[in-house]
């Protein structure tokens, strides 16, 4: 890819075959008023740049979770957590109670 590909909206409407032509090769930033306004990627481009993002943010929370629990000293469960919650207000929940609830929101 050889520097930034940039061309003006009215491209996509004159040229509209030719520009998605370039965009196979290389994204390109699309201009309004001489700005940029957006960026176009061809199609398997951005589902990759997609399913990339998803792993990297996937991995990330797992590290996150990973040294939460290494670090954590008074560690309570999510069941013990509802047990507790239970006891001090006397209104019982299950998991699965929470998880349906949860697909609700």
């Amino acid at each position: 890819m050889s520097g930034i590909l940039v061309m003006p909206i009215s491209d996509l409407r004159n040229k509209g075959r030719d520009v998605l032509k370039k965009v196979q090769q290389q994204p390109a930033v699309i201009t309004q008023r001489g700005r940029p306004r957006a960026v176009l990627v061809d199609y398997e481009q951005y589902n990759d740049m997609i399913s990339r993002l998803e792993a990297l943010e996937a991995a990330r929370d797992a590290l996150i979770i990973e040294r939460a629990l290494q670090t954590a000293e008074d560690f309570v469960t999510f069941e013990e957590m509802l047990a507790d919650y239970a006891g001090a207000t006397g209104i019982q929940f299950t998991v699965g109670e929470i998880a349906e609830a949860a697909k609700n929101v």
